[in-house]
């Protein structure tokens, strides 16, 4: 493992195409992550807990997903390496986490306590600025998904899935895309059927 280069790949992300953050403030400001490994199976956060971290991943895939009380699961999105992973509510409030993050595919991630990296991070404008971008690619990610879910059709949503998460489909259990799109595995047994 190349500590090094898993650093500036997280800062690379991070910093976005303006390079408004050097690998070097990380050190100057005392922003200290930890370099972690989950395997498929395990869950970054769970559901009903507290979840104070942010994840950066460098290698990997997860899956959010919730529970009903009734028992009834739910697949709100995905985040694949790079990519940031985490329960913004759960950072910013100090509350539990409203879903599960559960490793898909083996995850290499740099892991930084929410509010210590954030206290440090907004007295910094470069911080601020690629904070700030990334915040915006959350929100516009969150309307286009709830425009996906109230507009399109089942079938739209299945392409549009299968076309954004190129091989996904084969690596998941059907029922995890079915509750994706918002509709029954046998409902999306019927899709794929019809599209073969």
């Amino acid at each position: 493992m190349h500590i090094p280069r898993q650093m500036s790949e997280f800062v690379r992300y991070f910093s976005g195409s303006k390079q408004t953050v050097e690998e070097a403030d990380f050190a100057i400001f005392g922003l200290n992550g930890e370099l972690k490994h989950f395997k498929k199976g395990e869950c970054l956060i769970e559901q009903g807990l507290g979840a104070p971290n942010i994840y950066f991943l460098t290698t990997g895939l997860v899956r959010y997903f919730s529970v009903s009380e009734e028992g009834k699961e739910f697949t709100q999105s995905f985040s694949s390496a790079p990519g940031i992973a985490g329960s913004t509510r759960a950072m910013i409030l100090g509350t539990e986490a409203l879903f599960s993050i559960e490793v898909l595919d083996d995850v290499l991630c740099w892991q930084f306590e929410w509010q210590p990296f954030f206290n440090t991070m907004k007295g910094q404008p470069g911080f601020l600025e690629a904070y700030s971008r990334l915040m915006e690619q959350m929100f516009a990610n969150k309307e286009a998904r709830e425009y996906y879910l109230l507009q399109k059709s089942a079938e739209q949503r299945y392409l549009e899935f299968v076309d954004e998460h190129p091989g996904l489909s084969e690596l998941v259990p059907l029922k995890v895309v079915a509750s994706y799109i918002g509709i029954t595995p046998i409902a999306l047994s019927r899709i794929r059927k019809k599209l073969k």
